[in-house]
């Protein structure tokens, strides 16, 4: 029993949620969104679908551990830590690093600790003598395990959580042109495409990729349908779509453009998405369309769920317009030693420079916590040329390496081709090398001496040849 008068098969059925599918504006087709983010248990999301079937699985084969796998950002652990929490199974996690080697806190990653669940840390190239490790152990203390994933090396229980949306293809059968959706570990774009096998479903079922290559996840997907139709039932596995053009730098990394469909789907439909799933595959779901052209069609996006990422996102370093003269003055001098030379060695005046940038440029800088951390500021008023002239862009020495160079550039661009610019110019100091390669990185050239110590640098922004940005 796991409450009074409530046995878990009955918990079982109760949690077998139908979810909303709400339509939101666009001119070009009729796009519906399955809300299952909405799901009222854990923050919901695909993962509580799918925790349910490794919970039921474990218990058909009279296992009474759970043992499963994520980083930080996983909402499938956290949902497998409150299920099990709910129905008094010993939860355990093996949870690897980041693939550059670190680790953060997430709000999922302490719902887990707060389910008293335990994590067991490990790095990418250590997973299967991890889970080997915490198997024995288990057994060694009288328990029965169930790994969530089959043998150490991930295989054998491919076809369990395909279940979960094999199910819920049966409510939305027939009536969409097309589905998309984030996928990751493929469990959920598996199920879509076994129920649309097992229902002869017409509709094309994209998966946006938010981990791996197209190469890998089809590998994936593949092998997954060839386990249910082993197991379950016999189908055909069909067409198998996985856009991987969305990627960025992989699992867990963004850009500006998810950062702009996030806040546009939050003020315009008030719709929770997050970086790491859904906010990556909204945005390559809408450039998709875009991209071939589709119009005039029923468009499902299933919102795979990840509030509580959503709230890390909030939570963390926002890139935002300097609002005031006082503000960019504060950016300026918190981080003007970042330069090379810095502004106070050029023996610049700061308050003057602030307000001339205030007055006449623009400027945008991520806040921490409510400090500034990095800034961009230029101006673009010269509309002889063409040309935007990026004057300063500093990023605190703490914040290095986490791509707030590259969203500030597409910030800065952006504005530069709203604004009608052609070319963007900057002046770099001869041996500030660093900085040379990083302009080169995003498409800048020297083009000539600004004088005995500094280059000029000039990009030739997209809209000239008529391309989007």
């Amino acid at each position: 029993m796991t409450r009074k008068g409530i046995s878990m098969q009955d918990d079982f059925k109760l949690m077998q949620y139908k979810t909303p599918v709400v339509q939101i504006p666009n001119d070009d087709n009729d796009i519906y969104i399955k809300r299952d983010d909405l799901i009222p248990f854990s923050f919901g999301g695909n993962k509580v679908r799918i925790a349910l079937e490794f919970i039921s699985d474990m218990k058909k084969q009279g296992k009474d551990c759970i043992v499963g796998y994520g980083n930080a950002r996983s909402n499938l652990s956290r949902a497998l830590a409150n299920l099990c929490y709910q129905f008094k199974i010993p939860c355990h996690i093996i949870s690897p690093a980041d693939e550059d080697g670190t680790r953060i806190d997430t709000y999922n990653s302490k719902m887990v600790l707060a389910c008293n669940a335990e994590f067991h840390y490990c790095k990418k190239t250590n997973v299967k003598e991890t889970i080997e490790q915490v198997l024995k152990e288990l057994r060694d203390k009288g328990l029965k395990p169930y790994y969530i994933y089959g043998d150490s090396a991930g295989k054998g229980n491919e076809h369990t959580p395909l279940r979960a949306y094999v199910k819920v293809y049966e409510d939305i059968k027939g009536q969409f042109d097309y589905i998309f959706l984030a996928t990751g570990t493929g469990m959920t774009q598996g199920g879509l495409l076994a129920g649309k096998a097992i229902h002869g479903g017409t509709e094309k079922i994209v998966g946006i990729s938010v981990a791996r290559n197209s190469i890998q996840e089809t590998a994936v997907l593949k092998n997954s349908l060839e386990c249910f139709s082993t197991r379950i039932q016999k189908i055909d596995c069909g067409e198998i779509n996985v856009e991987d053009a969305y990627l960025c730098d992989g699992y867990g990394t963004y850009n500006r453009q998810i950062e702009k469909t996030i806040h546009q789907q939050l003020i315009c439909n008030g719709m929770p998405l997050d970086p790491t799933y859904t906010g990556k595959a909204f945005w390559g779901m809408q450039e998709y369309i875009k991209k071939n052209k589709i119009l005039g069609k029923k468009v499902l996006f299933i919102h795979t769920g990840g509030t509580p990422l959503f709230f890390d996102y909030m939570n963390g370093i926002r890139l935002l317009e300097a609002p005031s003269k006082e503000a960019v003055e504060e950016a300026v001098i918190r981080l003007e030693n970042r330069l090379v030379p810095s502004l106070t060695d050029r023996k610049i005046n700061i308050s003057q420079y602030s307000e001339k940038l205030a007055h006449y440029g623009k400027v945008w800088t991520h806040y921490d916590m409510g400090k500034p951390v990095s800034i961009i500021a230029g101006y673009f008023n010269d509309e002889t040329t063409r040309t935007a002239y990026l004057s300063m862009l500093a990023v605190a020495e703490e914040y290095q390496g986490k791509r707030l160079a590259s969203s500030l550039l597409s910030e800065f661009e952006d504005y530069a081709i709203k604004s009608g610019m052609n070319y963007v110019k900057l002046e770099v100091r001869k041996h500030n090398f660093v900085a040379q390669k990083l302009y080169n990185k995003f498409g800048y050239k020297i083009i000539g001496d600004a004088s005995d110590t500094s280059y000029y640098m000039q990009k030739t922004l997209e809209n000239l040849s008529g391309g989007g940005h």
